[in-house]
């Protein structure tokens, strides 16, 4: 049925797939600006390291208010808010004169985009079929590295011509486009759009109630859940906790490789600014690619823990691997590998927040397991880079840390993998139920 019914969702995707596309390509900036920013302030390793992390403080509060604001408040026009705002900080960055102005600058920069990132989340559960959640997110990452892939180059470009400062005040008044985007195309819920089918509003409804993790087979509905009871619900469940350890970990490689890599092609590896953004243009290729991947076996086999347990488990091998090349071929096709297996990981971690926890929560369930625990990733990661950077000249131990890192991450899912499969099996079990009850009800009727 899914296969013929309308598919207006996915031009609400698109909306959304762009503003991850601004996210990445505002993010990145700072990574590929961050050399001129420690010649021309004068900032040892350590403070470059604070100030790249800053973004994720605040990117740890916006994640929490977005939670809340996405589980209690219209996430239209809140979203679109935060969009706007992120866009006007960005531009200030460019007219930063100290490491305190920037880490004040970027920290309310990352609270901005921590509001909008975690109900995008959300809207994505309202507006998808369970079926397609991993391939759909798979593409949402991959619209993020699409923005890392176009804006390194344009990014790099801008500051050899003009200086990172001209760049900041450039790519925030892109990004108002991706605003106005947001604002015309997305609603909170299907039913509340005025473009889409009746049809297909149907299809969606009954797809996202029979897949809630307090569907009753008994009344064809999952019952209304409290905002207080789902909370108390997510926080019990011990294996949240360990999603947030895989979290904490997983991010953090991610986030910390999202802040340090052009840097370390820079300084460890002596590239030009300009020609470390065209190196990267692969590794996130590669990570887009990843992210597909991971969201296509998750949506295939059921079992995404596993997926990120396997990926995870790779990734530390790829990281070490790629400090001991020498050559620049084999250091950025190992590069690629490690973000490969990265968002591959990432991917499967986030859309399992999907499939196991309630959709009434699901605001505040992102918001603790990729803005509290992994932005205290990435909060650690650039930190620890940085301060290996100041004390052995060298990003090795960083990057060892971040191998390690992974291993963990990988680890703490072994008991997820099992919680994950009887979940979705007790799903199983409560559909056939529910289709079982409709048939005897409709056999009764007609007798």
């Amino acid at each position: 049925m899914a296969q013929h019914a309308p598919r207006f969702r996915f031009v609400v995707m698109f909306a959304l797939w762009m503003t991850l596309f601004f996210l990445f390509l505002d993010r990145v900036n700072i990574a590929l600006a961050a050399p001129y920013i420690m010649e021309e302030l004068k900032l040892s390793g350590v403070e470059t390291g604070i100030m790249l992390s800053a973004y994720y403080w605040g990117y740890v509060a916006g994640q929490l208010g977005g939670g809340i604001a996405a589980d209690r408040w219209t996430i239209r026009r809140w979203a679109s808010v935060m969009f706007f705002f992120w866009c006007v900080l960005t531009a200030l960055t460019g007219m930063c004169r100290s490491l305190t102005q920037l880490a004040i600058v970027r920290g309310f920069f990352g609270v901005s985009e921590g509001a909008v990132a975690n109900p995008l989340h959300k809207l994505e559960n309202h507006w998808l079929l369970p079926d397609e959640r991993g391939r759909v997110y798979g593409l949402s990452m991959g619209f993020g590295y699409l923005g890392l892939i176009l804006g390194t180059p344009l990014v790099g470009w801008m500051i050899e011509g003009w200086g990172w400062r001209v760049m900041f005040f450039g790519t925030g008044g892109l990004t108002l486009l991706g605003v106005g985007l947001f604002w015309l195309l997305v609603y909170d819920h299907p039913h509340q759009h005025p473009w889409i089918s009746e049809e297909e509003k149907v299809l969606i409804a009954e797809a996202v109630n029979k897949d809630r993790v307090t569907f009753d087979p008994q009344r064809h509905e999952a019952p209304p859940l409290s905002f207080r009871e789902g909370v108390a619900l997510l926080t019990t469940n011990p294996v949240f906790w360990l999603l947030c350890i895989a979290g904490f970990c997983a991010l953090g490689v991610f986030f910390t490789n999202l802040s340090w890599l052009p840097g370390y092609l820079v300084k460890e590896r002596h590239y030009a600014v300009a020609t470390s953004g065209l190196y990267l243009i692969l590794p996130y290729a590669a990570a887009f690619a990843g992210a597909l991947l991971a969201g296509y076996l998750g949506d295939r086999t059921g079992n995404r823990s596993l997926v990120a347990l396997v990926t995870g488990i790779l990734t530390g091998p790829a990281i070490l691997a790629m400090l001991y090349s020498e050559s620049v071929t084999s250091v950025i096709l190992l590069m690629s590998l490690v973000l490969f297996l990265n968002a591959a990981a990432t991917n499967s971690l986030i859309v399992l927040l999907f499939d196991l926890f309630p959709a009434e929560v699901l605001g505040i369930t992102v918001a603790l397991f990729a803005g509290v625990c992994g932005g205290a990733g990435g909060i650690v990661g650039p930190i620890v880079l940085g301060r290996s950077y100041d004390l052995t000249g060298s990003f090795f131990w960083g990057f060892c840390s971040l191998a390690g890192a992974a291993l963990v991450a990988a680890l703490v899912l072994v008991p997820v993998a099992v919680y994950e499969r009887r979940v979705k099996q007790e799903k199983r079990d409560k559909a056939d139920l529910a289709q079982l009850l409709a048939q005897n009800e409709s056999v009764a009727l007609h007798s």
